[in-house]
């Protein structure tokens, strides 16, 4: 897990249109090579949650034949011999992170719906620092062997519990 905090109190926006903006090489710019020395480390604790369908932004994204009356997805299950097409109806997705003391749990699910019809050199370490995520911050999960970010989002007010 990754937490990127603003300097600034009300920087959050910035720093979610600075990601937004350099999605290839963001985490490669601002993630440190070496390891840091922290004298006071503290993130709040926090769940967060989504639940939505995701069909609006499948369609953006060009995803339409699977959701039209001309989709025929009935080769992906057995067949029912109702001699129906089988089309896409709905995706629905959803996703959970909780970060507590002993650690971060993250799952996430989609669901789909289907209807018939249808190099290194020494250097001085570097100075300690404090890390007190005391306000709106954004966070990445990071699959660490590919760099893939397999989470993302932000939290607005570091002192509500959930």
């Amino acid at each position: 897990m990754c937490i990127f905090l603003p300097d600034a109190l009300d920087g959050l926006p910035g720093l979610v249109d600075m990601i937004a903006s350099q999605p290839a090489d963001f985490l490669e710019k601002h993630l440190p090579e070496e390891k840091i020395d922290v004298r006071e480390f503290r993130v709040p604790k926090f769940k967060l949650s989504f639940h939505d369908s995701v069909v609006a932004i499948l369609k953006k994204l060009g995803l339409q034949l699977s959701f039209s009356d001309q989709a025929d997805l009935s080769d992906m299950v057995e067949d029912d011999e109702s001699g129906l097409p089988l089309v896409l109806n709905d995706v629905i997705h959803k996703a959970v992170i909780e970060v507590t003391e002993e650690g971060t749990i993250a799952a996430a699910v989609s669901i789909e719906e289907m209807l018939f019809g249808g190099c290194n050199f020494m250097r001085p370490p570097p100075p300690r620092v404090d890390f007190v995520a005391d306000h709106p911050f954004a966070y990445l999960i990071v699959e660490e062997t590919t760099g893939a970010v397999v989470f993302a989002g932000h939290v607005l007010d570091p002192s509500i519990e959930s």
